[in-house]
C-alpha cells in the first residue's frame, strides 16, 4: 500500500485504499484546537465539533436513523492541536458518506434555542470544579504552565455562553480555509469514488489561509529543567501521576514509540510486570504520549494504598533505571511494535487516524506502508531506545503529583534523586 496525494481547490486530500477490505472510513481534519485559542473562547473548537452534529441534524430528517439504515458511523472529537471528524461504513456506501461528508462545511443556520441547547450539553459535560479536583488537571497545570498546552480542551461555561452563532461562522471559515485542513480516505474506495469526492470538493468555496498553524508549543522555565519537589494535594483516596518532559528534536518518533511501548502497551508492558504482576500493588494504570512537534510529556497516573506508596517509588524509580541499562527485550517490543501496524491496515479507522496523525500532524517519522519497518523503526537499534531513556527519566524532567495525605514527602524525594545514578 502507498500514500496517494491529491490537491483539489486548495485542499489536500489523502488516500491509503485496500480493495480486500469490506469497510472504509472517511476522515477530515482541521488545525483548531485549545492550543489555538485565546483565553477569552478558550472551547470554541470542542463547541464547534459539537454545532456541526446539529447542524447536519438539522439538514436530515431523523438523522442518526438515516445513518443506521446506511449502516454509516458519524463521529467527532476534539484534541488540543486539532479536531477529527469521521465517517466509517460499508465499502458499497461510500457515495452516500461522501454526501454527508461535505455538509460538514456548511454554513451554520442554527436558531438560537438549538444553539442554546447544544451549549446545554456542553456544558453538562464540562463540570468545573470536578475537573479542578483531579490529578489530571493539576498534573496538566504542572507541567504545561504558562504554555498554550495548559488550556482546557473542554472549555469553561461562561465562555460557551458567551459564543454566539455569528462568532462560530467566523471560527468556521478560519477553520476551513486553505491549508488549515486535510482529508484523508483509508479502507476499500475506489479510484472512481475518489474522483467523485473531489468533485464535491470542488464545488465548495474555501477561503485563503491568513496564517499557517503550528502544534509547537511555548514552554515554561521549569521545562527540562525541574527540580525533585513532590507536589502534593490532600486527599483520602492516594492517586499518583508521573510525567517526563521530552525534547521531541533529540530523538526520533519511532525511538520514543518504541521506548512508550516498553513501559506502557499490553501485558509484556514492564510498568505491568513490576507493579501489578511481579510486586502486586496495583491494578491497573493509565498512561499518555502527549507530543508537539518541538515537546512532550511521557507520563501514568495510578492509585495506590497509602501503606505502599513508598514502595511503588522504589519499583518505578528501579525499573526507569532497568531501561536505561539495557534490562528489557528489544527485539520483542520493536517486532509487537511493527505487528502492530500491520494489523492496523485491516482496521481503516486506526489506519486513518494513525496516517494523518503521524504524516500530516505532528513532524516526526512518517509511516511507509511500502517500507519493512514502516518508516518508523528503521535503523533503530537498543541503544538509541537506552539513550533516550537515559536523556528522558531524569529527575530534571520530572513531574510528580500525588493526591493523598500524612505523605512523607521528604523520603519519597530521596527515593526519587536514584533516578540520576544511571543516567
Amino acid at each position: 500500500m502507498k500514500e496517494q496525494m491529491y490537491s483539489v481547490n486548495g485542499i489536500e486530500l489523502y488516500s491509503l485504499t485496500n480493495s480486500a477490505l469490506k469497510s472504509f472510513c472517511l476522515s477530515l481534519y482541521i488545525r483548531a484546537g485549545s492550543i489555538f485559542e485565546k483565553e477569552s473562547e478558550n472551547g470554541i473548537s470542542h463547541l464547534f465539533e459539537h454545532i456541526v452534529f446539529r447542524n447536519l441534524k438539522n439538514k436530515y430528517e431523523n438523522f442518526y436513523e438515516l445513518l443506521a439504515l446506511h449502516g454509516l458511523d458519524v463521529q467527532g472529537c476534539t484534541y488540543k492541536e486539532f479536531i477529527h471528524f469521521s465517517i466509517t461504513g460499508p465499502y458499497y456506501e461510500f457515495d452516500f458518506a461522501t454526501e454527508i461528508f461535505c455538509e460538514l462545511f456548511a454554513e451554520i443556520k442554527l436558531n438560537k434555542d438549538e444553539l442554546n441547547k447544544e451549549k446545554k450539553r456542553i456544558k453538562a459535560e464540562i463540570r468545573e470544579k470536578d475537573e479542578r479536583n483531579t490529578i489530571d488537571y493539576y498534573f496538566n497545570k504542572l507541567v504545561w504552565a504558562g504554555s498554550e498546552a495548559e488550556k482546557s480542551i473542554l472549555g469553561y461555561c461562561k465562555i460557551i455562553d458567551n459564543i454566539s452563532i455569528k462568532k462560530l461562522n467566523v471560527f468556521r471559515e478560519e477553520c476551513f480555509s486553505k491549508g488549515n485542513f486535510f482529508i484523508y480516505a483509508t479502507g476499500n474506495v475506489s479510484e472512481k469514488e475518489i474522483d467523485e469526492l473531489k468533485k464535491r470538493v470542488e464545488k465548495l468555496n474555501f477561503q485563503e489561509n491568513k496564517a499557517k498553524k503550528t502544534n509547537t508549543v511555548t514552554v515554561n522555565e521549569n521545562f527540562l529543567n525541574r527540580e525533585c519537589i513532590l507536589n502534593i494535594r490532600n486527599n483520602y483516596w492516594h492517586y499518583i501521576k508521573i510525567g517526563f518532559d521530552i525534547d521531541c528534536t533529540e530523538y526520533s518518533g519511532g525511538v520514543i514509540d518504541l521506548l512508550y511501548a516498553v513501559l506502557f502497551e499490553g501485558d509484556k508492558a514492564l510498568l505491568h510486570n513490576y507493579l501489578s504482576e511481579d510486586n502486586p500493588i496495583i491494578y491497573s494504570y493509565e498512561s499518555t504520549l502527549e507530543q508537539y512537534d518541538n515537546v512532550g510529556n511521557i507520563n501514568f497516573k495510578f492509585e495506590v494504598r497509602k501503606d505502599r506508596i513508598e514502595e511503588a517509588f522504589k519499583i518505578i524509580v528501579g525499573l526507569l533505571n532497568d531501561i536505561k541499562s539495557g534490562q528489557f527485550n528489544f527485539d520483542v517490543n520493536l517486532k509487537a511494535e511493527i505487528c502492530n501496524a500491520e494489523m492496523e491496515s485491516d482496521r481503516p479507522e486506526d489506519l486513518n487516524w494513525s496516517m494523518a496523525y503521524y504524516n500530516h500532524i505532528l513532524k516526526t517519522d512518517k509511516l511507509d506502508y511500502s517500507d519493512e519497518y514502516y518508516g518508523r523503526f528503521k535503523n533503530i537499534t537498543k541503544e538509541d531506545v537506552m539513550q533516550a531513556a537515559k536523556g528522558i527519566f531524569r529527575v530534571s524532567n520530572m513531574t510528580v503529583a500525588l493526591k493523598g495525605n500524612k505523605i512523607k514527602a521528604d523520603e519519597i524525594e530521596k527515593i526519587l534523586k536514584i533516578l540520576d545514578e544511571r543516567a
